[in-house]
């Protein structure tokens, strides 16, 4: 069995120690190259979203000018979209463009390596819209159509004046033989016509029946005694 050699050991010993250090010494190194994180921390982070929803300004302000970036999406698993600085500055200001109305969205800020978000979960905002209830919208008022007034008279209490219909003896006597009703043919419908117009009806006197059946008198005065004149006979009866 080989023994082991101290001398060795302490060798490996000391290099992990120098390893370590190594690691520690660059990475304060690195630190102190680009600035304490404190420094370039983000402070008094806003989002301010459009009234249409379509951008949104990110701001915040830090200690020691920097050039950063908000990397954003719609989910916080997903921040593809990218916006930056143009310059160093200190008071940060940046346009989100391209947004959805009415939609969560997400982001944090990265300056160099290092990323700043809300204590390890992205920033959260929600862009308005037209149905946000806290958008102003103007109000269209619709005119309901004109429509006539109508003027309602109240009646007064004025004398009644009834008009007595004139006297059968005095009204124009009913001829059965008028077209009353100018339809081409003398009938009942005249009689009725003529009374409805005020006409009296004739006095009924004893007339001596005629056979119309055996009729040979030209009633209509056409020249020829036919069916037309027998109407006409039984019309005048």
């Amino acid at each position: 069995m080989k023994k082991i050699n101290l001398k060795t050991v302490v060798i490996v010993v000391v290099m992990l120690v120098v390893i370590v250090f190594g690691v520690v010494a660059v990475t304060q190194a690195k630190i102190f190259i680009s600035g304490a994180t404190s420094d370039v921390e983000p402070t008094n982070v806003v989002a301010v979203p459009s009234e249409d929803g379509k951008t949104a300004v990110i701001t915040w302000t830090s200690e020691k000018e920097s050039v950063a970036k908000v990397e954003y999406g719609t989910t916080a698993a997903s921040l593809v979209l990218m916006t930056a600085d143009g310059a160093l500055t200190k008071n940060h200001s940046l346009t989100l463009n391209q947004l959805r109305p009415m939609t969560n969205y997400y982001y944090r800020i990265r300056i160099e390596d290092e990323i700043f978000d809300n204590g390890g979960m992205p920033y959260m905002f929600k862009t308005k819209g037209e149905s946000d209830p806290m958008v102003l919208k103007p109000t269209i008022v619709i005119s309901p159509p004109t429509t006539a007034t109508t003027t309602s008279v109240t009646p007064t209490n004025k004398p009644v004046t009834t008009t007595t219909p004139a006297s059968p003896n005095t009204a124009t006597v009913c001829d059965k033989k008028t077209d009353y009703n100018k339809d081409g043919t003398v009938n009942s419908m005249d009689m009725a016509t003529c009374t409805k117009n005020g006409g009296a009806m004739p006095t009924s006197t004893a007339k001596v029946k005629v056979d119309c059946s055996k009729n040979t008198k030209d009633y209509n005065s056409d020249g020829v005694v036919n069916s037309i004149d027998r109407i006409k006979c039984l019309q005048s009866q």
